[in-house]
């Protein structure tokens, strides 16, 4: 006999109002700017027969009052417009796909065995997936597209006895993490290091002693917790919501592990190792880089039809169920639309060339060590309305670049700061649509996910400046 089915809404109703207020204050923020803040914009000049960026002042733009209201949709017709749209896209799709092998019955089933199969050894199977999962982000730059497996983590972690914090942080946290330390990641080094002139993927002697040591710590962090939660559950930050999460979806029903089919265990698996192989080439191959997203949707799409046919579900059954998907994640699309609002008024208003002029001339008479924190301050401010490594990378190295040669300081060193501040504020500010949809697929509060992850954020951010002052002092190339 079929279970009755329930509505299951991955983002609850208190932490999207939460989350709505947050991005509204940040978005009128973001607009007021343009009324207050000098306008302005870097030009290109022929200076001793070099080209290089000068700021001049413009005429204030301000932002009128309707584009700040409706800035949610006018982002779509921002530079990032088409990347807000594939990413929507991808959302829906990739919700309705998980509906389909969440409601036949064959993910619970796949996430059963693999729980009796570690049950022994959870600490390893903890171990073994941050590390992976940090390589993926230090060396390919992979982060957005490790976000779908959170609603593979989430409830995974359930029936491991921890929470849907630790769902969240095995894939998205490491790999966060992991790009934030990068090693070869392409989107960050790669680019900074293309504009400033710095041999490419140069500069591994202080980079890969920094990975390790932020890899150990997410290992020691998660470690310490899931061992706390284990022992006493309602430690756990999400407690409350978890429970509400279990007994929505019936994560504890043995009627899950029965009647499990191996053709769609062996098309899902079959789909999963192609996603792979688009992770992993597309930073090799540019055109695969450049679709990445629609692809990897695609084959969401196409794995979970052909799971929910192969589990005997019928065509129409299966469509219902991704259609149900679809609109259990609908609510996510606006937390998006507002998130990249903010970014996108401080564009319109045309203040972000003055804030980089700004901070360039703050450097100005300070010490190598003050001037290079201060760099590193800039990167993670400029992460909150600029979410995009490489787009950072090409808005601020050609200014901060020449300016670590006028201060002394290496232009690896500038490189090393800049990456520093755009990777690892991804996983803690809000108008970072990737964190909200990460944390919104879990059903975790932004107030939630902040106080569980400062700490680490505080750890690692000591770190990166231990590094970066002896960057600095070795004149670190």
């Amino acid at each position: 006999m079929e279970k009755k089915e329930e509505k299951q809404v991955y983002i609850e109703f208190r932490l999207f109002v939460t989350t709505i207020i947050l991005l509204g204050v940040l978005i009128i923020l973001a607009g007021a700017s343009s009324y207050f803040i000098q306008a302005g914009n870097f030009v290109e000049t022929a200076l001793d027969g070099k080209t290089t960026e000068v700021y001049q002042a413009i005429a204030q733009t301000p932002v009128p009052l309707w584009k700040i209201v409706i800035s949610p949709l006018l982002s779509l017709t921002g530079p990032n417009g088409p990347k807000i749209i594939v990413l929507v896209l991808f959302i829906l799709i990739i919700g309705g796909s998980f509906a389909i092998l969440n409601r036949s019955g064959v993910l619970p089933s796949i996430l059963a065995d693999l729980v009796k199969r570690f049950a022994n050894r959870k600490q390893l199977f903890l171990i073994v997936n941050i590390i992976i999962f940090s390589l993926l982000g230090s060396c390919l730059g992979i982060l957005e597209e490790i976000v779908p497996l959170i609603l593979i983590f989430v409830p995974l972690s359930y029936r491991m006895g921890w929470d849907s914090i630790t769902g969240i942080a095995i894939p998205f946290l490491s790999a966060g993490f992991g790009f934030a330390a990068a090693t070869f990641n392409p989107f960050t080094i790669g680019t900074a290091q293309k504009l400033a002139d710095v041999a490419l993927f140069s500069g591994l002697a202080l980079r890969v002693p920094f990975f390790i040591l932020t890899t150990t710590t997410v290992i020691i962090y998660l470690l310490r917790y899931t061992s706390k939660i284990e022992k006493d559950p309602t430690s756990s930050v999400t407690y409350a919501m978890d429970q509400k999460m279990k007994q929505l979806v019936h994560y504890d029903d043995p009627a899950e592990q029965q009647g499990i089919s191996k053709g769609a265990v062996i098309w899902m698996g079959f789909c999963f190792l192609l996603i792979v192989c688009v992770v992993l080439s597309g930073p090799a191959v540019k055109i695969v880089q450049d679709l990445a997203f629609p692809l990897i949707a695609l084959i969401f799409l196409i794995m979970g039809l052909g799971v929910g046919l192969f589990a005997g579900r019928k065509i129409k059954e299966v469509f219902s169920f991704f259609f149900h998907g679809i609109a259990d994640f609908s609510p996510a699309i606006l937390l998006v639309l507002m998130a990249a609002a903010v970014g996108y008024l401080i564009v319109e208003g045309k203040v972000m060339d003055t804030i980089l002029y700004t901070v360039a001339n703050l450097t100005q008479g300070l010490s190598k060590e003050l001037a290079i924190l201060l760099i590193y301050g800039f990167q993670l401010f400029m992460n909150f309305f600029v979410p995009s490594g490489t787009g950072q990378a090409v808005l601020t190295i050609p200014i901060l670049a020449p300016l670590g040669d006028l201060l002394g300081i290496t232009r690896q060193t500038v490189v090393l700061a800049f990456h520093f501040g755009d990777g690892f504020s991804n996983l803690i500010w809000p108008t970072n649509p990737m964190l909200l949809i990460a944390i919104g697929l879990a059903g975790v509060s932004y107030k939630d996910w902040f106080r569980w992850v400062l700490p680490i954020q505080v750890i690692l951010a000591l770190l990166g400046i231990a590094f970066l002052l002896l960057a600095v002092n070795i004149n670190y190339v």
